[in-house]
């Protein structure tokens, strides 16, 4: 099976942290995805060194058959993907068509994970919400990697026009399974 990866898995060394193999950057296959768009609205309960219980605003998808996303494809076993659940615990799996997906040929379709329960999705308005300046270096670090055309649309769907403010600090995960496996990994014995 396939996984698209268009936050913090198109960066690898935070992918990485999911895998118990050894990940090579030519794993992560630079693709857009039709039928879906990036939008800043998913939520995860986070504390920041100085402001605990926040409502952290991380990317998502959205179903908009007008729209395009781009990220990276990257094959997973069935184990590598019980453990990425484990990762993205408040998305669900949906099921983007290998016709769908533009930048290779697939021989399976691909699971996206996209959160779909209307209590972790943010709304304009909402307190106490803030994206993590830190998941942003997080998402252009792995800049380098892609060429120039992936990057100025990446940039475009996605590092402007932001509808929550920005927390500048290091953060964490309020679920401690959760934080162990995006910050410290599935190979860490901490």
């Amino acid at each position: 099976m396939y996984l698209f990866g268009f936050g913090s898995l198109i960066n690898i060394k935070s992918a990485q942290k999911s895998f118990k193999r050894v990940l090579k950057q030519e794993d992560l296959i630079p693709v857009t995805a039709k039928g879906v768009k990036k939008v800043w609205n998913s939520i995860e309960f986070i504390d920041f060194e100085d402001k605990a219980n926040v409502n952290g605003v991380f990317l998502n998808l959205e179903i908009d058959e007008s729209s395009s996303a781009n990220g990276v494809v990257v094959k997973v076993s069935d184990e590598e993907f019980e453990l990425l659940k484990l990762r993205e615990k408040n998305y669900s799996s949906v099921i983007i068509k290998k016709q769908n997906i533009i930048g290779c040929n697939l021989d399976d379709d691909v699971i996206a994970f996209m959160t779909t329960n209307d209590s972790k999705i943010a709304k304009q308005g909402d307190e106490n919400c803030y994206i993590p300046s830190k998941y942003l270096d997080l998402l252009t670090q792995s800049f380098k990697f892609y060429d120039d055309a992936f990057v100025e649309k990446y940039k475009e769907e996605t590092l402007k026009d932001f509808p929550f403010e920005l927390k500048e600090g290091s953060y964490k995960f309020s679920d401690p399974l959760q934080n162990k496996l995006a910050k410290e990994g599935v190979n860490e014995s901490k």
